[in-house]
């Protein structure tokens, strides 16, 4: 009998047999797997172990990935959400001192010389006191001249009005007959003037034929010409004579009628018009005078001194600059933004630049309607109260000081100051984003009070921005958000 081994395909170990018949035949036959149990368990085993190895390759090289492509944060930092926050409604202005409503006062004369002067710079006057004294003694001397003349006028009026007396009439008709005398004698000489007028006409015609013939010089000719020019100036000068004389003549006879008659009612308006234009050239002159003593208008504080001792003055120079009733107002610039803040009668704290301890409380008396183009600001007039012990010794015209106008409490929304950064001329914040990764937003502010910052846009409620910390990110970095 022979014995042969087989491995079939599945790995088990068989058997077969192979023996002579009776015929003699040989007959082949199959025995039953070799360790076939074993060889089971060993190989399960065996795919057991490479299962498990192959799960801890992938988680271990899983895990190594996993660890490269999860990125750690940059920095761990605090964050607040942008909300509605109580603020004390409050907007810094600064500004410079100035008077209220400053005057300007001058001479109303010209050409007058300044002869005293009783004030100068940051003197206190009061109304109607005497500033300076110009030299009036011109016009006090046509001031005396002008009363004389009303005076002589006055009389006249009164002489055309009532009747004249006896004697006054017989003055009257005396210098009738005088200037009658006059005008008679005038013509006899301005017969004469004719006369020789024509005889030395004649004389100067012939001398001139003469000469041709040689009878006469040409000098002795000259001498007639003159002697012809001299006659005709004496006939004109008393032509001239007895025009006056009859002037006279008729005044005087005109005299003697309102004599005789009183004065007529034209006579009488007229004298009283010129006695009138004559007071009213006195009363021009008083003003004059009384002008040339300059005067405060009102109570005061001189704040600048331009008169000078024997300068002369003319009209529409200033002389004197004064703070009216002492009343100092502060002028301030303030940016676009804030001018819809400030309305007339708002609580100011006013602060002098150079002591932070000296504060007086005024109030906002006027917001300009206009704005300066260039910078974007409106002038605000702050009133600063009126005191004869506090303000007189910190605030002076030209002073620079601080204000804090105080606009009513508000509740805008607002993040914390610190969270804002400012960077090529604007502002932003850092947003965190659902993922704890932050972005870059531009926010428009406004006023900031007690470390919180008004947003005016940029930013919605509820969301997140980084306080602590901002100054290190950048947009798209990963934080760690801290308490």
């Amino acid at each position: 009998m022979e014995v042969k081994s087989t491995v079939n395909e599945t790995g088990s170990v068989s058997q077969e047999q192979t023996k002579p018949s009776s015929d003699g035949a040989v007959v082949q036959t199959r025995s039953q797997p070799f360790y076939k149990g074993r060889k089971a368990i060993v190989l399960c085993v065996v795919a057991v172990v490479a299962c498990v190895a192959v799960v801890m390759f992938n988680h271990s090289h899983g895990a190594q990935d996993a660890k490269i492509q999860a990125p750690e944060p940059v920095i761990t930092v605090t964050t607040e959400k942008v909300a509605p926050h109580l603020m004390k409604g409050v907007v810094q202005v600064n500004g410079t001192v100035w008077a209220w409503d400053p005057l300007t006062i001058g001479s109303e004369v010209n050409g007058l010389r300044i002869e005293t002067i009783y004030v100068d710079e940051g003197d206190k006057v009061k109304r109607g006191q005497v500033l300076a004294r110009l030299n009036a003694s011109v016009l006090n001397a046509q001031l005396a001249e002008e009363k004389a003349k009303l005076a002589a006028q006055e009389a006249t009026l009164k002489r055309t009005i009532q009747p004249n007396r006896p004697e006054d009439l017989v003055s009257l008709q005396a210098a009738v007959y005088q200037s009658e005398s006059a005008v008679a004698e005038a013509e006899t000489m301005l017969v004469k003037a004719r006369a020789n007028l024509v005889n030395a006409q004649n004389n100067a015609h012939r001398y001139r034929g003469l000469i041709g013939q040689g009878a006469v010089s040409q000098l002795e000719a000259d001498q007639k010409d003159t002697e012809a020019k001299t006659a005709d100036a004496e006939t004109r000068n008393a032509e001239q004579k007895v025009r006056t004389a009859k002037f006279q003549l008729e005044q005087s006879r005109q005299r003697l009628i309102m004599g005789q008659q009183g004065g007529r009612k034209e006579d009488v308006d007229i004298s009283r018009a010129t006695v009138a234009q004559m007071k009213a050239n006195v009363q021009r002159l008083q003003a004059l005078v009384a002008q040339s003593v300059i005067k405060a208008p009102s109570d005061g504080l001189i704040m600048r001194r331009d008169a000078h001792l024997g300068e002369i003055t003319a009209v529409g120079k200033a002389l004197f600059l004064m703070v009216r009733d002492n009343r100092l107002e502060l002028r301030a610039q303030v940016p676009e933004v804030d001018l819809p803040l400030i309305h007339p009668g708002q609580r100011v704290e006013i602060t002098d630049s150079t002591s932070s301890s000296y504060k007086v409380e005024g109030k906002v008396r006027e917001v300009s309607p206009m704005l300066d183009q260039d910078m974007r600001l409106g002038t605000v007039r702050i009133d600063l109260p009126v005191s004869e012990g506090k303000q007189a010794h910190i605030f002076k015209p030209g002073n620079f000081a601080h204000a804090t106008i105080d606009i009513g409490d508000r509740t805008p929304l607002a993040v914390p100051a610190a969270s804002i950064l400012s960077r090529e001329h604007r502002s932003f914040v850092y947003v965190v984003n659902a993922d704890n990764t932050v972005s870059t937003r531009d926010v428009k502010t406004g006023e900031r009070v007690e470390g919180y910052a008004e947003v005016v846009s940029g930013l919605n409620p509820g969301e997140t921005v980084v306080v602590r910390g901002a100054g290190f990110l950048k947009g798209g970095d990963l934080v760690r958000v801290g308490q």
